[in-house]
């Protein structure tokens, strides 16, 4: 009887574990999606895609434009983005830097070149409920 307890115990042990692992995967792939979307849209100069990742309200700031906004809705954010990236077309967008300071937040640094200007840009994504990543704050430093 013995022996069964102890196994069972290290069974139930054994499937929490996998299931944490799991959790985890999703998450960090989920969080690979966002930041592949983020590219694309910084890439292609979509600023619905790049509003589309955004938290309801959002940091932005825009130093060369004097934009400096500490919350925003993503409806405006993203008439602020297609100004900008009419302004700014695109020529590359690209991670120079991407980290976490705990399971809740992430943070990236990259470089976005456009036909005018280069910018760094920061980004801080939040989790929200769940597992799903947003945007919570972006900024765009002239480089």
């Amino acid at each position: 009887m013995k022996y069964f307890i102890t196994l069972l115990v290290l069974f139930f042990f054994n499937a929490a574990i996998a299931k944490n692992d799991d959790d985890g995967g999703k998450k960090k792939r989920e969080d690979n999606e966002l930041a592949d979307r983020i590219k694309m849209s910084f890439k292609s100069g979509n600023p619905k895609m790049l509003a589309s990742c955004l938290n309801a309200q959002v940091e932005l700031v825009i130093d060369a434009e004097k934009i400096d906004y500490p919350k925003v809705s993503s409806n405006q954010a993203e008439m602020i983005f297609k100004s900008f990236f009419q302004k700014n077309p695109p020529l590359s967008f690209s991670y120079v830097y991407q980290g976490s300071s705990n399971a809740e937040l992430r943070y990236s640094v990259a470089n976005y070149r456009s036909r005018n200007k280069d910018y760094l840009v920061y980004i801080l994504v939040k989790r929200m409920s769940g597992s799903k990543y947003v945007i919570d704050t972006i900024q765009f430093r002239e480089g």
